[in-house]
């Protein structure tokens, strides 16, 4: 039998998607007969591993890029079910993979109460849930967001790489995704591709601008750790 669940993100506190697109979508795909939740943040249900995900990675999830999406189910552990490209395809190519017309979802009844919804959730304007994730298809296990990292996201557990600690990432910086040499690091808030797990390459990087970030940041970490050792040598005495 067929999995109705569909689970609309609207990214409530970023402009990536428009809001009103995603009512229309939304009352739709309920007039067709699906069951649809519109979260106001699907990064942070992810974050906090909130105990529904495994439920919504069964059913249909309408999103950011799919890469974006993947790397995030993937990271709790959890199968791909149906992505669909919310983002970046216009609402006749989403709403043809569903046999809906552009027209059903213009005037659909129920359009104004996923309207409502979606103006009630609060807006969380540079406290939003903002982190990488990782793209295991690409990333080589090379560890230079470990150790580009000053905030203790990233651990090393048994040579692979892992986000550990989210929530301690700086909002709104994506330098760690611009020091992957393989592009696997990706931050779903961010406005260009790849680092927001696009396909086409909006933004590029020198790579000896990224060997010199990279160098650089190195040499911070060692000259903290330098002072933290002589802070205790001077504690102990």
């Amino acid at each position: 039998m067929e999995n109705t669940q569909v689970t609309i993100c609207a990214c409530a506190s970023r402009s990536f998607i428009d809001k009103e697109r995603v009512a229309g979508i939304a009352a739709a795909m309920k007039k067709k007969g699906y069951h649809v939740i519109v979260e106001a943040d699907l990064c942070r249900k992810v974050m906090e591993a909130s105990p529904d995900m495994p439920d919504i990675a069964k059913g249909t999830i309408l999103a950011c890029h799919s890469r974006a999406i993947a790397s995030h189910l993937n990271w709790l552990g959890l199968e791909v079910g149906r992505l669909v490209d919310i983002r970046s395809q216009d609402v006749h190519d989403i709403l043809s993979q569903f046999d809906i017309s552009l027209p059903e979802a213009e005037n659909v009844d129920g359009k104004d109460e996923f309207q409502r919804i979606i103006g009630a959730f609060p807006f969380e304007e540079g406290v939003d849930a903002w982190y990488p994730v990782l793209d295991k298809t690409r990333c080589t296990e090379c560890g230079k967001c470990h150790d580009f990292c000053l905030f203790g996201v990233y651990t090393v557990e048994n040579k692979k790489v892992r986000v550990t600690l989210p929530q301690n990432c700086k909002n709104n910086c994506p330098a760690c995704a611009r020091m992957c040499p393989n592009k696997a690091i990706i931050f779903p808030k961010y406005e260009k591709s790849p680092i927001n797990g696009g396909t086409e390459d909006e933004e590029t990087f020198d790579p000896k601008d990224m060997d010199k970030m990279y160098r650089e940041r190195l040499r911070m970490r060692l000259q903290e750790r330098r002072v933290g050792v002589s802070l205790l040598k001077r504690d102990r005495k």
